[in-house]
């Protein structure tokens, strides 16, 4: 059967696998191992991230480690520490774990600033210069306004909760600076600007003070 070539003894059906899909731009094959008696494998036939996609197709000379190691990052997958320490050294990838995602060394050779940006996230001062427009123009506000607000402006490179702890830490460095302070407790709380409280004389020494443990 091997002299027929009806059989294959050198194993290399997996590779060819991994590289027809690298050379369809396509996610890297799957393969379910839980169950002993079988293996089974998942071919995905469409693009599941266009910064992956755009990737391989600009960037040919990639060995398949690195490929794979980026099928993973495409997919929020954990990757070791070496295959981490990798892709940072070629500046394939950016973020915090678990966050990881495309650099802006890709995101330029690709076109995908917009992305880029989206997943990164702006500075701080640009986050400050949100709260204080949008406190000017709408007035004290609950956090749960303030929020939905903010939440789609940070990363989309964290969660949601991570997100809520971000704006939360946000909103307590500038009440530390005083430009902004918390009238109230818990969700009823209402934040404003604390100049614009000053001027009406509403705002008292303590309000500089940072929000009892209860606060939002």
């Amino acid at each position: 059967m091997v002299n027929l070539n009806m059989i294959d003894t050198i194993g290399s059906g997996i590779k060819r696998m991994f590289t027809r899909q690298r050379e369809r731009s396509f996610p890297m094959p799957d393969y379910e191992l839980a169950d002993t008696r079988r293996v089974g494998v998942r071919l995905s036939g469409q693009i599941m991230d266009e910064n992956y996609t755009r990737l391989l197709l600009s960037q040919t000379e990639l060995d398949m480690m690195d490929v794979i190691a980026l099928d993973q990052v495409q997919k929020k997958r954990a990757l070791e520490d070496e295959a981490v320490k990798r892709l940072r050294a070629r500046g394939l990838i950016e973020g915090r774990r678990p966050n990881l995602f495309v650099s802006a060394k890709i995101a330029a050779v690709t076109g995908d600033k917009a992305t880029y940006i989206k997943n990164r996230g702006l500075d701080k001062a640009h986050y400050k210069a949100l709260v204080v427009s949008f406190l000017e123009k709408f007035g004290a506000s609950q956090r749960e306004d303030m929020d939905a607000f903010l939440r789609e402006k940070i990363s989309d490179a964290l969660s949601v909760d991570q997100k809520t702890n971000r704006i939360k830490n946000l909103l307590q460095e500038m009440r530390r600076e005083g430009s902004v302070c918390c009238d109230g407790h818990g969700l009823a709380a209402l934040w404003k600007l604390a100049k614009v409280v000053s001027e009406r004389g509403e705002l008292d020494d303590s309000a500089g003070a940072l929000p009892t443990e209860n606060a939002e």
